[in-house]
This record gives structure tokens, C-alpha cells and sequence, in this order.
């Protein structure tokens, strides 16, 4: 009899320790399962951060101020207005350099483009040559058919004065009759370009123009910005204006302005 107690009792033991064991067993195949769907959750995460970063972030349409020949022609400065204006000015051109702006713009705005689409930005440009007839109305209105988040518009500055120096941007007033609904936006894509330009050239800065005398702003229908790079006219800011490793500090600056507009 006590035999047959001491069998049951190894029997039960035997039963209870693989089933323990079993249970043990177990645990470690669960963490496994949780941690694959773990994992996969993560990467998951991160191909739609890459897919996100892929995206191009906004379309920008960049027009390298002049051309090579002025048009003296006559248009309307806005829609509907009477009062007119050449189409498109000659520009000015540096006295040491040997540049004209018309040269000058579109090195920069080349150079930006190019700066622009490495950041994933979509870019039009109005010109690519120089040898071009637009004017500054059907600049606006390749700008507006295109529908971008914003215009920026390159040009130089000239003074009969050679000591004055320094970089402004110029958009439109809260009162422009024609499109006065952009104020807001092209007075802060203005101030954003003109902060970090001069931040980054250390060109002073003079200030933001509010005018409703340009037709290449006149006649948008998208925030619009013109940058004036400094003064052709001034020896020192004329011979940066011009120096190659001097202009890669001029399109990091602009970028940094236009990252900054759509960032706050």
C-alpha cells in the first residue's frame, strides 16, 4: 500500500514539474512576438517620417530681376490702372565689377534654385537666360498661374551716392488697390528673407519698402517678395556681390528667410 502511495506521489510531481516547466517554457516565445511587433511598429514609423521628408515642401517661383535688353514699352502698373510703366528697366550695373544686374540676378537665382531643390522645394524660374523679352506683369503672371506659396524676386540696388550701402526687401502696402489681401503674408516673407540675408552676409540692413508703385508686385495674386542684394553702386558691397564664395552665403541666406516663413 505504501508503495502505491509513494508511485502517485512521484506520478503527481512528475505532471506538476513539466507542466511548471512548460509555462517557463512559454514566456520567452511571447516576448519574442511582442518585441517583432514592436520592431515593426518602429519601422513602420519611420518609413512614413523618410516618406513625409520625401515630399516636396512648397513650390516657389524665383524671377532673376531685368533682362538683357530693357523694354521701354508702356503697361499698366496694376490691373485695371491707368497709370503706366515700362514693361521691364535695364537695371544697373557695378562700376568695379564690370557685372550688369540683369548678370548679377541670375547668378543668384540659378545658384538658388539649385540650393532649393536639394531642401525638397519645388522650383519655377521666370528666366534662365538673359537674352529674354518679359515683362514685369507676365512675370507676375507666371507666378499666379502657377499658384506658389511665394515669389521672390532678385534685383541689386544702385545710387548716384557710392557710400550708401546696405540690402532691403519691398512688398506691397495694407492699402495697395490691388491686392491688399496679401499684405500680411508678403510683409512677413519680406521681413523672414531680409533677417537672415543680412544675418548670414552681414550686408547692413536698411529696411522693408512698403510700395504700391512696382508692377511686378502690383500684379500678383500670390505673396510676393523683392530682395534688392545691396548697392552695384558701392565699391565694397558691388565686389561681394560678385565673388562667387561670397554669393553661396547670399542663397543660404535667402533660404534661411524662406525656411523660416513657412516654419513659424
Amino acid at each position: 500500500m505504501m508503495k502505491k502511495i509513494i508511485t502517485f506521489i512521484m506520478i503527481i510531481s512528475l505532471i506538476t514539474g513539466c507542466s511548471y516547466f512548460n509555462k517557463k517554457e512559454a514566456k520567452p516565445t511571447n516576448n519574442k512576438i511582442v518585441s517583432k511587433t514592436k520592431n515593426k511598429k518602429k519601422s513602420n514609423t519611420s518609413e512614413e517620417n523618410q516618406k513625409q521628408e520625401e515630399q516636396p515642401k512648397h513650390l516657389i517661383v524665383i524671377d532673376a530681376g531685368h533682362q538683357a535688353r530693357g523694354n521701354n514699352e508702356k503697361e499698366p502698373i496694376g490691373p485695371g490702372s491707368t497709370t503706366t510703366k515700362p514693361k521691364v528697366a535695364s537695371g544697373t550695373a557695378g562700376k568695379w565689377s564690370g557685372l550688369n544686374e540683369y548678370e548679377l540676378t541670375l547668378q543668384i537665382s540659378l545658384k538658388l534654385k539649385e540650393a532649393l531643390l536639394k531642401e525638397n522645394y519645388q522650383v519655377i524660374m521666370v528666366r534662365e537666360t538673359n537674352n529674354v523679352n518679359i515683362s514685369n506683369s507676365e512675370r507676375a503672371k507666371i507666378a499666379n498661374d502657377s499658384k506658389c506659396d511665394a515669389f521672390i524676386r532678385i534685383h541689386a540696388n544702385g545710387s548716384e551716392n557710392t557710400n550708401v550701402n546696405g540690402a532691403m526687401t519691398i512688398c506691397q502696402t495694407s492699402s495697395n488697390p490691388y491686392n491688399s489681401n496679401l499684405y500680411e503674408q508678403s510683409k512677413k516673407l519680406s521681413n523672414c528673407i531680409l533677417d537672415k540675408y543680412t544675418e548670414k552676409t552681414g550686408i547692413k540692413k536698411e529696411r522693408v519698402w512698403e510700395t504700391d508703385t512696382m508692377s511686378g508686385i502690383n500684379w500678383c495674386q500670390v505673396p510676393v517678395n523683392i530682395l534688392e542684394l545691396g548697392y552695384m553702386s558701392n565699391k565694397i558691397e558691388d565686389l561681394k556681390l560678385a565673388d562667387v564664395n561670397f554669393q553661396t552665403q547670399m542663397v543660404e541666406g535667402i533660404i534661411a528667410g524662406i525656411n523660416q516663413y513657412f516654419e513659424e
